[in-house]
Order: structure tokens, then sequence, then C-alpha cells
């Protein structure tokens, strides 16, 4: 692993750091979109085949998809649904979009859950959301059995469209 810091918008620079043989370039330029766009320009164009980059807004990053970034990110925008979700519910702890109809919750079990199995709460057919592991305390329970009761604290990664995920923690919390 290595982390440097050159200037990104000189392609002499990028070759002489043989940046061509990194694995993944991250390109987090903060307010300077022109900077931003030319770095990941220059990046694909040497032949980097993983260019992850921070996005400014709507117009930055649809161009950067047509100079070909493999994945660009909105951190504001996706920790603003974050905490959006955590604020609906306090019983949302995390919230991860996955696609734009799927996602994954943690989400706090309750009285009104605990003492019940996962076939008695029976998530997977009434909601089309499954439960891919509890955390219990410390201890992580993956892919939980369908027999496996539900403890007042436990943490429940689940997984599905987010419109059943919402109606889950609305009905079941």
């Amino acid at each position: 692993t290595h982390a440097m810091i050159a200037n990104t918008t000189d392609e002499a620079t990028m070759k002489a750091l043989g940046i061509k043989n990194f694995n993944y370039v991250i390109v987090a330029i903060g307010d300077d979109i022109q900077a931003s766009i030319l770095t990941t320009l220059i990046l694909k164009e040497i032949g980097v085949e993983n260019v992850w980059v921070k996005a400014q807004n709507e117009y930055h990053h649809k161009v950067l998809e047509k100079i070909g970034a493999d994945r660009i990110i909105h951190p504001e925008k996706d920790m603003g649904v974050r905490i959006a979700q955590h604020l609906i519910s306090q019983h949302i702890i995390d919230y991860i979009a996955l696609s734009e109809e799927h996602s994954m919750m943690e989400i706090m079990a309750t009285d009104k859950l605990a003492g019940k199995t996962l076939v008695e709460v029976n998530i997977r057919q009434r909601y089309r959301c499954t439960v891919v592991a509890i955390w219990r305390n410390s201890d992580l329970i993956m892919t939980p059995l369908p027999d496996e009761v539900i403890q007042k604290g436990d943490v429940l990664m689940m997984i599905g469209k987010k419109s059943a995920l919402t109606k889950f923690s609305e009905i079941e919390l």
C-alpha cells in the first residue's frame, strides 16, 4: 500500500511515479473539479484499471462517467442519506444503499421481536427481506438459521428492497 502526494495533473509526474502499476487509485480532490477531471483522464489514458473518484455534483459525475472513471462516489450525499435513515427511526443503526432499489440496514431488535425466532417473524415471506447476520453483543452470527431466537438488543443485518425494509421497520419496530 502506498500513499503519495504529487501534481496529478502532470502526466509526466504520474508516469514517473509508476502509477500504471497501482491496482487502485482514488481521486479525492476537494473543490477543484477541473483538476479532478484532468487527473482521472490522465489515469485512464495511462492504463490504471481501477480509478475511483469523488464527485462534487451530478454534472461532475457525468463527465467522470464519460472519461471512464470506474467508480464515482458522492460522500456528502451518501452520508446525508445514511443520517436521514437514522433520524427516521432510532432503531436503524446503519444504512447502505446497494442500488437504486436495494439496500442493507442494521436494525436494533426491540421488545416486539425479542423472544421470537426468525421463522416466527417470517421476515422473508412477509417483507421480502433477508436477515444475513445478527450481531449479539460482540458475537457475529452469520447466515442465522430459521430457528434462531431474536434477543432484545440484537442488531439484525438485513438486505432487501428499500421499500420492504422501511415497511419492516415501521411494522415490526
